[in-house]
């Protein structure tokens, strides 16, 4: 069964979920049409934006093979991103539909 980790990327402090959204609608996209292989391999994201210290914050799904990519490329464009921890590890079965989205392939 496949594993997938969890990691939080987050905005700027004050930023809003608008500006934030728009952000990362275009590193996905970005990642999507230079980098397809890696982007298959997330899984899903969470339906609502959430907040940490100020910032906006959405968290991802993630198959394992792809952490060493996502936690370097995405910093580049601009975001926090936070490590996962032993905790932040799930099958798809722990990824709710009433709190996860899906990502289509």
């Amino acid at each position: 069964m496949t594993e997938y980790v969890g990691i939080q990327v987050l905005g700027k402090v004050g930023e809003t979920d608008l500006v934030f959204g728009q952000r990362l609608t275009l590193l996905w996209t970005e990642i999507l049409r230079k980098f397809p292989d890696e982007f298959d391999l997330v899984y899903a994201e969470t339906i609502a934006f959430e907040k940490q210290e100020e910032k906006p914050k959405r968290r991802y799904a993630i198959e394992a093979e792809g952490m060493g990519f996502f936690l370097g490329k995405i910093p580049m464009e601009g975001f926090e991103v936070t490590p996962p921890t032993e905790d932040d590890f799930y099958t798809k079965y722990e990824l709710p539909a009433t709190e996860w989205w899906q990502i289509e392939h």
